[in-house]
């Protein structure tokens, strides 16, 4: 057997069901050898989308995504989508190879360097006999590390005989930590002593599956709840859900946020949009739950780390707090349950919609009502996520991804498409500007090629938005950020696909109809005005 069919048989024994790629000399005996074999794979436009749709992928089904590029100058058009999937902390394994081994070939990298500078893991096959030792490590560290890795396969490799091999390893899950109970004292005293507490959860919290023991901790401390925006809407309905903390809160979660003395957060690293660069902490009693001792004090100062598995340590500050006989007066959290009953999301800001755009607030909670509850929501990011997150919501926070963990505009519509292959029964809905669709609309052709029920809702204010909103700050004339895009819906039936242009709000009543018989990708091209800035 060949180095490549040993690729092959190793991905398939592995559980590797789906790549993503572009064919090129390094990677094509495997990949064909692949789709021989049963596989399934996406080819893709652009190598970068290759990395998005992997990003994605392993977001939506919590396993490791792969994504497979030919060398040189392939593995540079992925930097931004690994930095990307890095600064996510999303699991995959990007396939690559090195060049021949010639000094003066003309696409010649240093594959190790690329893979440092994006922040990756490198691993190396170095010669035939460890092929399926080195891809059991690299696998391995990717759920170990909870990062991208980067698996050199040399292209004068591929074609050798693989001889005997190691056996294929499944990568084993880290380890639910606990921490020592002196540590927990500390963080139980802090806590106990609250007398207005908040329970936050991130997407770390997500991943341990720890609802349950944060619910219950929540209601023994009689302390609302609350998310990061990865995290969004994963309380929703219980009546002390706050959503989002941070600088997408509501005003009523803002008021008891204001009002709290401590928070706990779990699985959450604090950072400037949670916190709002730490204004939203100061004057609180922090205590950060992680099972990454990396994250403590990362964005803002924490009064008590306690490292571990938020799981488990939920469930164990909860005995804890019980057998203590721990019974906190409710009527602070009565009042904040009042408020959020009492609070209408459309109260918060003045409808801008008019005669020929809409209001990117009001059009999201229209298409939040219009759309089936089971949907994937996947986003780029830009301006317009202000008047997203918060009104477009999700059956639980696994069903969103966000595409902005390296701040590069352009990758929502890879991401879209990688969580469409990974949920083929689900709506994937796409939200994305203007700017980020233009940017990589090329890669639209790969959804409609897999006919993917993808519903792609571009927001269109024909600028780039933040800018335009910086440049009045700044007192310079905001039409410099105005760009002349053609018409999209023509674009799209262009390529195979359908859409629709939506000027008036009651236009986007129409999808409730499209979405439920869609046998591919979908447009929607919302007008907005660039004037109406949301982040004010």
């Amino acid at each position: 057997m060949k180095v490549y069919q040993k690729v092959t048989a190793a991905l398939l024994e592995q559980g590797v069901d789906t790549v993503f790629g572009l064919m090129g000399d390094a990677n094509m005996l495997y990949l064909c050898d692949y789709i021989e074999r049963g596989g399934r794979f996406v080819p893709v436009v652009h190598e970068g989308s290759a990395v998005g749709m992997a990003d994605s992928w392993s977001r939506m089904t919590g396993r490791v995504g792969v994504a497979s590029v030919t060398h040189g100058p392939a593995l540079s058009n992925t930097v931004t989508s690994l930095i990307e999937a890095v600064r996510s902390r999303s699991r995959v394994l990007l396939l690559t190879g090195d060049t021949p081994p010639e000094p003066t070939h003309f696409q010649r990298l240093d594959l190790a360097s690329v893979a440092a500078m994006a922040g990756a893991g490198y691993e190396k096959v170095y010669k035939p006999a460890t092929l399926v030792r080195d891809l059991n490590r690299a696998l391995q560290r990717v759920v170990a590390e909870d990062r991208p890795v980067l698996l050199d396969l040399p292209i004068g490799l591929v074609r050798k005989d693989a001889g005997v091999q190691h056996p294929v390893a499944r990568p084993l899950p880290r380890a639910a930590d606990v921490p020592t109970e002196e540590r927990l004292d500390v963080a139980l005293g802090l806590i106990a002593g609250a007398r207005r507490p908040v329970v936050l959860a991130g997407r770390g919290a997500v991943a341990s599956g720890a609802r349950e023991e944060v619910v219950a901790l929540a209601d023994l401390l009689a302390a609302p709840l609350a998310t990061t925006a990865l995290a969004k809407d994963w309380f929703r309905g219980h009546p002390g859900n706050l959503g989002i903390f941070g600088n997408l809160s509501h005003s009523a979660a803002t008021a008891a946020i204001a009002e709290a003395d401590c928070v706990i957060a779990f699985g959450a690293s604090l950072n400037s949009a949670t916190s709002f660069h730490g204004e939203l902490l100061e004057d609180k009693k922090i205590v950060q739950v992680d099972a990454d001792p990396g994250a403590f004090g990362c964005f803002t100062r924490v009064d008590e780390a306690v490292p571990g598995d938020a799981r488990a340590v939920a469930a164990v500050m909860g005995e804890a707090l019980r057998a203590a006989g721990h019974s906190p007066a409710r009527g602070w959290l009565e009042k904040v349950q009042q408020r959020l009953r009492e609070h209408r999301i459309a109260d918060d800001f003045q409808d801008r919609t008019a005669d020929d755009t809409v209001d990117v607030r009001t059009a999201m909670s229209r298409l939040d009502e219009v759309l089936p509850d089971k949907r994937v929501l996947v986003s780029d990011i830009g301006r317009f996520v202000v008047g997203t997150w918060p009104y477009l919501h999700v059956a639980r926070p696994q069903d969103f991804a966000s595409m902005g963990g390296f701040g590069s505009i352009g990758l929502g519509l890879a991401g879209a498409v990688g969580a469409a292959v990974a949920r083929p029964g689900d709506l994937t809905v796409a939200v994305i500007g203007d700017g980020g669709f233009m940017m990589n609309m090329a890669e639209f052709t790969t959804a409609v090629r897999e006919k993917l029920p993808l519903l792609v809702v571009v927001l269109n204010d024909g600028a780039y938005g933040a800018e335009h909103y910086k440049l009045i700050h700044y007192g310079v004339d905001p039409d410099h950020s105005l760009n002349a895009w053609p018409e999209l819906v023509p674009l799209a039936k262009a390529m195979g696909a359908r859409g629709m242009t939506v000027r008036k709000l009651e236009e986007l009543d129409a999808l409730r109809d499209i979405v439920a018989e869609l046998d591919g990708p979908f447009l929607v091209d919302v007008k907005l005005d660039p004037h109406v800035n949301v982040m004010a």
